[in-house]
């Protein structure tokens, strides 16, 4: 029987027989012996024949659900782990809810993790205008060491937490715009419109444009022609953020439906292109103007140019930036507004060390302030926990693997759903309840979960690249909110599922100027 073992595990693939002898002691306690592990088409869930309504009565067929009500669904009848096979697409997904099986992918995923990757990006980069991009194609779109490779270029520009300090002061002015334009909407009631979730996306469009390319857009400006640089750009990004999750995922469109989005998105791409590659040009004349003296503090712009002969490397980062960097800012700010308003004892907690740490409503935010402000972190802690942007993270598996007891072969798509487990009672008490303070670890109240609970951005080398500007600039601007005006609103929370789960309230908050 031994001998049997030892001959059957020589017989695997390399790779597969490396994590079979992992000695990560957190990770071991899931990865079982291979040759003890069921197979893989024993993993509980639904058969391609089960595609109709009595799979889920009342909700109907599987390939036209969001995704967080077929997770779910899928959670509350198979448990820990579930199969999708042949449903949505013709690709085998396993779903995990379970922090071990989940801890276990990311120790194991290795140097260069893979991850779907937006397919109609890597098209319209690598295909249609492949002639201009060279081979450069970001982080959303590619993998192995040409994923690295961009990765390992940006990194000491985007993840060095000097180079974000230096953008404190900038984005508290555009906050503090953001202030200017509460003012301005609200009627003699103190109520915004019903559109101002609006407002929310043209501060994150703003913010992040002034850390991809130098410059202020004046997108928050109430005064833009329909036809101006800002407005055009403000349409484009919405059109093509849209068009990548409705493009590569289900439901999928009709032919036609897919032609003529296809068509506005490369449209968009391109005039996104003609825009950055001007901004590009102007920080590059800047920097040949710069005395080597001045380069200590150079922009995040500057610095991806300076540490790269090939300006690609800036261009596709800018691009990815002001992509990626706005629904996703712009939601979670406005989520954590939201809970806020309808948690009044936490906005009045949260008001009081605003006030202790700013004693003027107009005082300009520091770096040194945003890192004594637990209370304001905290708070952003509990909206990505309850809501979190993005319900999942996204792997395929590096190697034959374990999980769960049953063997998982490499490159199945694993989905590991955190908005699941951050809303379980055996994860955090009350899990639907807004408490900060569950967050203090100064406090009575503090609660840990399994650390792969709790993965907003992910984990290892994909862990999200722009975090630490998400975490700043919403930061500032919530800082920036509940130290001017209190809050309140008549609905709990919805959400819309769109590839991300956004706001899908009407956001017209009463306000109330505070003293």
């Amino acid at each position: 029987m031994i001998r049997q073992g030892i001959l059957r595990i020589c017989s695997l693939h390399p790779e597969t027989r490396v994590l079979l002898f992992n000695r990560c002691t957190s990770a071991s306690a899931v990865q079982h012996d291979l040759k003890d592990a069921r197979p893989f088409e024993e993993i509980p869930g639904p058969k391609p024949s089960e595609n109709d309504p009595t799979f889920l009565p009342g909700i109907g067929n599987l390939s036209s659900l969001d995704f967080n009500t077929l997770s779910e669904a899928l959670y509350k009848k198979y448990g820990k782990i579930a199969r999708l096979s042949g449903v949505r697409s013709d690709k085998q997904t396993v779903y995990l809810y379970d922090p071990q099986y989940i801890e276990t992918i990311f120790r194991n995923e290795g140097q260069w993790p893979v991850r779907p990757v937006f397919d109609s990006i890597l098209k319209y980069r690598r295909e249609m205008r492949s002639d201009f991009f060279k081979g450069i194609e970001g982080v959303k779109s590619t993998q192995g060491k040409q994923w690295h490779d961009f990765r390992s270029s940006v990194n000491p520009a985007m993840m060095q937490p000097r180079n974000t300090k230096l953008y404190v002061g900038p984005i508290d002015s555009v906050a503090k715009e953001f202030i200017q334009r509460m003012k301005d909407l609200r009627d003699q009631n103190g109520q915004l419109p019903d559109d101002f979730m609006e407002y929310f996306f043209r501060w994150a469009f703003e913010s992040i444009s002034l850390v991809a390319l130098d410059t202020r857009l004046g997108s928050l400006q109430l005064n833009n022609k329909p036809d101006s640089e800002t407005e055009k750009l403000i349409k484009a990004a919405q059109l093509v953020f849209r068009a990548m999750f409705t493009l590569d995922l289900p439901p999928y469109l009709s032919p036609s439906e897919r032609e003529k989005l296809w068509n506005e998105m490369v449209e968009c791409m391109d005039y996104f292109n003609e825009v950055v590659s001007k901004y590009i040009k102007e920080s590059q004349d800047r920097i040949m103007q710069r005395s080597p003296d001045s380069q200590k503090d150079m922009s995040v712009l500057e610095t991806l140019l300076v540490r790269n002969e090939n300006p690609m490397y800036a261009f596709v980062m800018a691009l990815d930036m002001m992509l990626a960097g706005v629904d996703t800012t712009a939601n979670l700010t406005a989520k954590a507004a939201h809970f806020l308003s309808r948690n009044q004892d936490k906005q009045e907690i949260l008001h009081e060390e605003l006030k202790r740490i700013l004693p003027r409503k107009d005082q300009e935010i520091t770096a040194n302030d945003l890192e004594n402000m637990k209370y304001l972190k905290a708070c952003l802690k509990e909206t990505a926990r309850i809501a979190p942007i993005s319900a999942a993270n996204f792997r395929k598996a590096p190697a034959d693997m374990v999980i769960g007891g049953y063997l998982v072969p490499k490159g199945t798509e694993i989905i590991m759903d955190q908005k699941i487990l951050c809303n379980l009672e055996e994860n955090y008490p009350e899990p639907q309840k807004f408490i900060p303070e569950r967050w203090l670890k100064d406090g009575d109240k503090l609660q840990k979960a399994h650390p792969f609970v709790y993965l907003p951005f992910g984990f290892g080398p994909r862990m999200c690249l722009g975090r630490r500007f998400a975490e700043l600039e919403s930061g500032v601007l919530t800082a920036n909110i509940f130290r001017n005006f209190r809050l309140e609103h008549d609905e709990d929370l919805k959400e819309i599922v769109h590839g991300l789960s956004a706001v899908g309230n009407k956001l017209n908050f009463r306000v109330e100027d505070r003293s």
